[in-house]
């Protein structure tokens, strides 16, 4: 019994340390799935996804975890697809989606507010803080000030340059504000994550302001 009781143990003590590695797993292959449908969408598909009705609750977003990751990746629809966001220095290429959801949260980053357009006022962005730097926003924290940040809806490609870095209170929406680019007089991006993790009440913001606008190749 007592054999029995150990060896439970020791599968118990590696199906918990394998949840993050799983997590990853998970989301590398469904950044990767999504990847190759932005690859073969075409200019047109996004701009009739734009009009895809979504969700802007806040309050509802969780931390990733293994037993919500299947059951909100299949509730994930291509319609949510708008653009791509790439960050080189920091190697960030994901998707980008209509709506902060926790679906569309564990494929890349999401729009934050309602109408926002590309190269317009402000255009936020949220994605998650990963543990594994190389996935969604893991590394959004280490951004220093001048680097390049492109976003693209594959008619043109919007090209930002960091000014700024900020941590807020979670409830400082005022980020997204439009006034925020009407202040520093031209429009920017505001790249959001959890500072270190959502239990902190806190959020990082990236800052950018649109340098270069010219035709996607």
């Amino acid at each position: 019994m007592k054999k029995l009781i150990s060896t439970m143990a020791i599968i118990i003590g590696i199906i918990v340390l394998s949840i993050p590695y799983i997590n990853n797993l998970i989301i590398q292959y469904n950044i990767n799935t999504k990847r190759n449908i932005l690859n073969e969408i075409t200019p047109e598909e996004i701009e009739e996804n734009k009009n895809t009705e979504t969700n802007y609750d806040y309050d509802s977003i969780i931390d990733i975890e293994t037993n919500s990751l299947l059951w909100e990746i299949k509730d994930f629809d291509n319609k949510y697809i708008i653009g791509q966001i790439a960050i080189p220095d920091l190697g960030i290429d994901i998707p980008i989606l209509k709506g902060t959801t926790n679906s569309n949260l564990l494929i890349g980053a999401t729009t934050m507010v309602e109408g926002q357009e590309m190269g317009e006022r402000n255009y936020p962005l949220a994605g998650h803080l990963m543990k594994n730097k190389s996935l969604l926003f893991g590394s959004l924290m280490d951004i220093e000030v001048g680097t390049v940040v492109k976003i693209s809806d594959k008619k043109m490609i919007y090209e930002y340059k960091i000014y700024d870095t900020v941590v807020v209170p979670d409830t400082a929406l005022n980020m997204l504000d439009d006034i925020k680019a009407e202040k520093k007089g031209k429009p920017i991006i505001s790249l959001m994550t959890c500072y270190y993790s959502s239990k902190t009440g806190k959020r990082f913001f990236a800052l950018g302001e649109l340098v270069d606008i010219y035709t996607y190749p």
